[in-house]
């Protein structure tokens, strides 16, 4: 049997960086991925990518044949909540693979996935990982139905999937998968300092993880570091006590930081900066250092704080978002 699957519904033009993804998803020959999506941009597929041309509204009424109630999925946004009923609702797409997941393809690069996803985690947990950008479960009938379960919260599947209301059920919110593994009891395994979730109100490159009872985000790495892709495996160098210092890790996700360069690379191995992809080097301390040199404007986080400002001002006014 196969061992990983990830499923991903992507609508609207394919990301800028797709032949960097591509190429990463090459270089994990025992994974596979399902791209579901309505861009027929032509690219040369690796052997463990697969295409299934589709729209949105194609999508949902496939999903609608599995609920018998009326489900909302008019927007892209909303799908996120869907992730980790993928299992479900494509079953008859994985049923040769032993692990089904789900990604965001808009803004991930892989090392070698198979490398931390061992066969020793893989048969210790059902579902591997907490985030939307990556996420495993064991495919079983049994645990892809599990989203079914109940949530130790006043919400269940029928009133998040009935409204277009988002509830980020596909990671860490009231109600949502998370909480459904944590009320019933089935352990997470985590693999937090595996991988790279860069927050995007940062110019430097920071990320961190969630504390053990879920009940705040911590940042992990205040230290400045960069990524490379180097002979299919993915790294992160950063300064400790002014040397640099490398790490291997599983992936990197960029979470909607807009990363240039990708069309000029020249080199098969890449660096990847707070700037965007760069044409391979040795990693010094002086490149650490410049690359992650912040701005007072940097875009992201001041549309962030927007967003913020803008939720805590309807919140005291006592105003929901339509």
């Amino acid at each position: 049997m196969k061992k990983i699957v990830f499923l991903c519904p992507y609508f609207g033009k394919l990301p800028g960086h797709f032949q960097l993804w591509l190429d990463s998803c090459a270089t994990n020959p025992e994974v596979c991925w399902r791209i579901y999506t309505d861009d027929r941009t032509a690219y040369p597929l690796p052997e463990n990518v697969t295409i299934e041309y589709t729209t949105l509204p194609e999508l949902q009424a496939r999903f609608q044949q599995k609920f018998d109630f009326p489900i909302a999925l008019s927007t892209i946004k909303k799908l996120g909540d869907y992730k980790p009923l993928f299992g479900y609702l494509f079953e008859e797409d994985i049923r040769e693979y032993a692990f089904w997941g789900h990604i965001d393809l808009a803004d991930e690069i892989y090392g070698d996935i198979r490398k931390f996803v061992t066969d020793e985690i893989m048969a210790r947990y059902d579902k591997i990982m907490l985030f939307g950008h990556m996420s495993l479960y064991r495919n079983t009938e049994e645990v892809n139905r599990r989203f079914m379960m109940p949530t130790g919260t006043e919400l269940d599947y029928k009133q998040i999937f009935s409204t277009e209301h988002f509830y980020n059920f596909e990671e860490i919110a009231r109600g949502s998968i998370a909480d459904i593994y944590r009320h019933n009891g089935w352990e997470i395994g985590r693999l937090d300092d595996k991988y790279a979730d860069l927050r995007c109100v940062s110019y430097a490159f920071q990320f961190g993880v969630w504390t053990e009872d879920l009940s705040r985000y911590i940042v992990l790495n205040k230290r400045p570091c960069v990524f490379t892709r180097e002979g299919g495996a993915l790294y992160c160098y950063y300064l400790r006590k002014g040397a640099v210092c490398k790490e291997e890790m599983m992936y990197a996700h960029f979470k909607r930081r807009k990363m240039p360069g990708y069309d000029t690379l020249k080199t098969r191995d890449y660096l990847m900066l707070p700037s965007g992809f760069a044409d391979f080097e040795p990693v010094t301390p002086a490149l650490i250092r410049k690359a992650n040199k912040g701005s007072l404007f940097y875009e992201a986080y001041w549309s962030q704080r927007r967003k913020s400002i803008i939720a805590k001002v309807r919140s005291l006014l006592g105003l929901q978002k339509k």
